[in-house]
Parts: C-alpha cells; structure tokens; sequence
C-alpha cells in the first residue's frame, strides 16, 4: 500500500513544501494517488496514459511532485495553510491496488482533516465501493466523460486507443453515484476542442443538468509525448460560446432548446435578452473555473500570460473586455 501521494505544485507552493511563484493561488488543495506505473488506460490526451512518453509526475500542463502522506497531512493540518483551501481533491490513476490505496488515503484525509470538503475524481469502480465512500463521509464523487459524443469517445478514451473504457460504462457509472450520492454531489469532466460542434456539446451539458450532474469544463491542452501532442487547442471564440451556454444551462438561467445555432451547428444565440445576457457576462462568473464547488484548478489547462480560457479568479477589467469581442456578434 502506498504512503506517498502526488501533490500539485501550486497547492505544494502554498504548503511550503516547494518554493515557486503563483500568479493564482488554488482553492482546492489538489493530490493524486501515486503508483510506481503508469496509468493502465491509455487516454490520447493525458500525460498519465500507459502509452504516454511524458515525465510520470505531470498531469495536464501541472507538475505533481510525490511526497509522503504524513507529511502533506501535517502541512495541511496547519490552522495558516488550512484556512487557505476550502476543499480537498483527490484525482486517481488507473492501476491494480487502487481501490486499496484510495481506501487509506480517504480514511486518513477523513481522520485527520475532517472538516475540509473531500472530492474523488475516480475512473468507473461499483456500487458496493461507491457506498463505502459515502459512509466515509466523502462529499463527491467525479467520473469524467471528457468526450462530448460517443464517437469522440471512442477514438480518445476506448477502442481507438485500446482503452479500457465505453461511453455506456461511464454513463451507467455516473447513475451509480447519483443513485449514492444524490443529484448536486455527482461531477463529470468535459474537454472542449476534440471535434465536437457546439450543437452536440451543448445538447450533451442539457442532458447532464437535467441529471443533476455538475460539470467541470476544460479546453483542449495538447501535452509533449501524449498521442494529441499535436492536437490544436479550440479556438477560444467557440470555447466561449460553450462556457457560456454551460454556465446559463447549469445555473437554470434557460434551456438548451431555447438556444439557437448557425449552418455550422455554432451557437447564434442563447435565447436571452441583450440586456439579461450582457449583465451575466460583465459579473465574469461564467468565465471562471466550473466544476466542484471551490475548484479553480490555476493554469491547468493555459499559460498564466494566456490566453485564459478558464479564469482562476474574476476576469478583470481587461479579461472581460476580451470576452466581450469573443461573443462579439451575439449581443
């Protein structure tokens, strides 16, 4: 069983368990399991995938240096770092003993940090395990899409890549932790910028509101050794049409039905007033980091100089005035 676990840097940054620069703090204190092998699925996209040529401690365009569990639960348990997270996340790795491994990890999180939010970001697991972290006390469960289509899918997550995984098995894994954990404590994971159209995402966000299942939306960030190195990221402009949609969709604000789209299957307008929808955009909310509550995720998935198509915190002043010529043409 393992006694180490991956931390990110910006969250080890805040611990003082490395000394680095932060243009934006994390509001989640982020740790990912540890194994001494690479991940058994084999994701196109991902630095962590069996078939990855990427350094082991990066996920996305993070570091994740390993310590010992001890000592980022001591860090942790200080009153002036604790009071900087609001939340606690742990993302897993696909390997032989995990289960085993997450076990221990969330029963010594819940010992000794019980009164910090707990979220596990897990790959498809059973029922009867699922039950289990509830009983713990874990406050969500994440199993992440990340495809907007079956197709998609397959080519980056299942068949395509000789991944264990079907659309079907995670669809049916995201009605398990909702018949567990309840609507609002179940979370997926949307990556914009695979070859989806705007249609068919924002089609995909209405079915899993109605679910009540949060989503976390991410672009597309290509990764040196990943089988999409050389994936272009989305244009930021269709990015921001589907932020904003998600944002208008999961916040009850309107339905995707009410919402309409060009030849090209992009978003013409989201069935609001100029004047309801330009009051949404200047407040910024929409432009910011979505997922569990709490969760910012800096620089995860862009350079701190930009673009930023999630923002860690507000967009200021001249961050909205970018947004604002991104929609240009829909108010």
């Amino acid at each position: 069983m393992s006694r180490l676990i991956r931390v990110s840097v910006g969250t080890a940054a805040v611990l003082k368990l490395v000394h680095c620069k932060l243009d934006a703090q994390p509001t989640t204190a982020y740790t990912m399991t540890f194994s001494k092998n690479r991940c058994i699925a084999n994701c196109a996209f991902c630095a962590q995938a069996s078939g990855s040529e990427t350094k082991a401690n990066r996920l996305s365009r993070v570091t994740w240096p390993k310590f010992a569990l001890t000592q980022f639960i001591n860090n942790l348990s200080l009153r002036k770092f604790q009071a900087q997270f609001q939340r606690l996340c742990v993302q897993t790795i696909c390997y032989p003993n995990l289960i085993d491994d997450l076990r221990y990890v969330t029963e010594t999180f819940s010992q000794k940090l019980p009164n910090i939010p707990l979220s596990l970001a897990l790959p498809p697991i059973g029922k009867k395990t699922l039950q289990d972290f509830f009983d713990m006390g874990i406050d969500r469960i994440a199993i992440s899409l990340d495809a907007i289509t079956p197709t998609i899918f397959d080519r980056i997550k299942g068949t395509g890549v000789n991944g264990p995984f079907t659309w079907n098995q995670h669809f049916q894994a995201l009605k398990s932790v909702l018949s567990v954990f309840g609507p609002g404590r179940t979370t997926t994971h949307l990556i914009i910028g695979l070859g989806e159209t705007e249609k068919q995402a924002v089609k995909l966000i209405q079915k899993l509101t109605d679910k009540g299942i949060t989503i976390g939306l991410f672009p597309f960030t290509p990764i040196a050794g990943t089988r999409l190195e050389n994936h272009n990221r989305p244009d930021i402009d269709h990015y921001r049409r589907i932020q904003l949609a998600h944002y208008l969709i999961q916040n009850h604000k309107i339905e995707a039905a009410q919402m309409q789209y060009n030849t090209q299957n992009q978003l013409s307008n989201f069935g609001l007033s100029n004047k309801v929808l330009t009051t949404i955009i200047t407040r910024g909310e929409a432009f910011q980091t979505a997922g569990c509550p709490s969760c910012n995720r800096p620089f995860f998935t862009e350079k701190p100089g930009g673009p930023l198509y999630n923002h860690p915190t507000p967009p200021d002043a001249q961050g909205l005035d970018a947004i604002q010529k991104q929609l240009g043409g829909l108010l």
